[in-house]
């Protein structure tokens, strides 16, 4: 009984490890956090050999706005595929280019109809759309900003101070006053 009890558990033992070769291992960091980390040059040639990844494209995105290349980011975007132009985040990226550039008039067409198709969807699909939650709230204080500056006829160009009043402005938090009536 002892040899096959030792006998089972070296089995047990082997079977565990031949099945261990064939089992793939997730990779412990998502792909948001892998393609933040990659370098601009890497990211382009990403972008380049797969046109439909959406995170990739994202992430060079926003690297190109924060670099101070707001063209570069409209040129990008045009460039890719229908699915990814559609993106939630990247139409929030292409918004804050046009932003930047002073299309007013051009940024918020592009913040509406981002927030139109991200209603539209299903809430199963809208996280791989780039519609989760934070995003359409980003979309839509980008919106309430861009109407305050179409409304002032200004643009970060023309009157950078009263933009960022503007940003400013849509991004406070509404106090609704509660009247307790006495009975």
């Amino acid at each position: 009984m002892e040899v096959r009890t030792q006998i089972a558990i070296v089995g047990a033992v082997a079977a565990a490890w031949v099945g261990g070769q064939w089992v793939r291992v997730r990779p412990v960091l998502d792909r948001a956090s892998e393609a933040q980390r990659m370098s601009l040059g890497a990211l382009e040639q990403r972008v380049a050999q797969h046109p439909d990844d959406a995170v990739a494209t994202r992430v060079l995105l926003r690297r190109y706005l924060d670099l101070g290349m707001p063209r570069v980011v409209g040129d990008t975007a045009r460039r890719a595929p229908p699915a990814i132009q559609r993106d939630g985040v990247v139409c929030l990226v292409c918004a804050r280019s046009e932003e930047a550039l002073g299309n007013v008039a051009a940024a918020g067409a592009i913040v509406t109809g981002a927030l139109n198709r991200c209603s539209a969807l299903p809430a199963d699909l809208a996280d791989g759309a780039g519609c989760d939650v934070r995003t359409q709230t980003e979309l839509t204080i980008e919106g309430a900003a861009l109407d305050r500056m179409a409304e002032w006829r200004i643009t970060p160009v023309s009157d950078p101070a009263r933009a960022s009043l503007a940003h400013e402005i849509a991004t406070r938090p509404v106090r609704i006053p509660v009247r307790v009536s006495a009975q």
